[in-house]
């Protein structure tokens, strides 16, 4: 729940900060560690994902650093190339990513309003914090039953 609550652009790591003193009292900062210890992980599963799926999508084999040397451009795609070039600065990439955690959590938090969609709040925030916006995605989209509860509970009659 403290993950949900940090992707939810209301509350972030304000929420967590207001409330854990008043629930877990001297060990309060050890728990808010614990859920900002919590996100970084699942951030960084989420880019290791990411990273397998640009390996996998482009396994051609070409040297990265010396691919524009060696290659006709009009037989490979020149994004296929730069998507590759990408690929291939993981380190700096997933560095990166771990300070847009950082980069959203200073952001202003938003103001509470009562009819607020937090996925529609993400979907354009994709480009900037794409790791994020799966994580978002993933946990905070809820399927919703396809069987209305009045039909669970109804009494067929012959």
């Amino acid at each position: 729940m403290g993950v949900a609550t940090v992707l939810d652009p209301r509350y972030k790591m304000k929420l967590v900060e207001f409330y854990f003193p008043l629930i877990y009292d001297e060990i309060s900062q050890s728990k808010i560690d614990e859920v900002r210890q919590d996100c970084c992980d699942l951030l960084v599963g989420y880019q290791s994902k990411t990273k397998k799926s640009l390996e996998n999508s482009g396994g051609s084999g070409i040297d990265e650093t010396s691919f524009v040397s060696n290659i006709d451009a009009s037989d490979i795609n020149i994004l296929d190339m730069y998507d590759k070039f990408v690929a291939s600065s993981s380190s700096q990439a997933a560095s990166k990513s771990l300070t847009k955690l950082d980069m959203y959590l200073e952001e202003i938090v938003l103001p509470r309003t009562q009819h607020f969609d937090i996925l529609s709040w993400w979907k354009p925030n994709e480009v900037k914090y794409p790791n994020l916006q799966k994580m978002a995605k993933d946990i905070l989209d809820i399927p919703v039953s396809t069987v209305a509860s009045e039909s669970t509970f109804a009494i067929v009659e012959e």
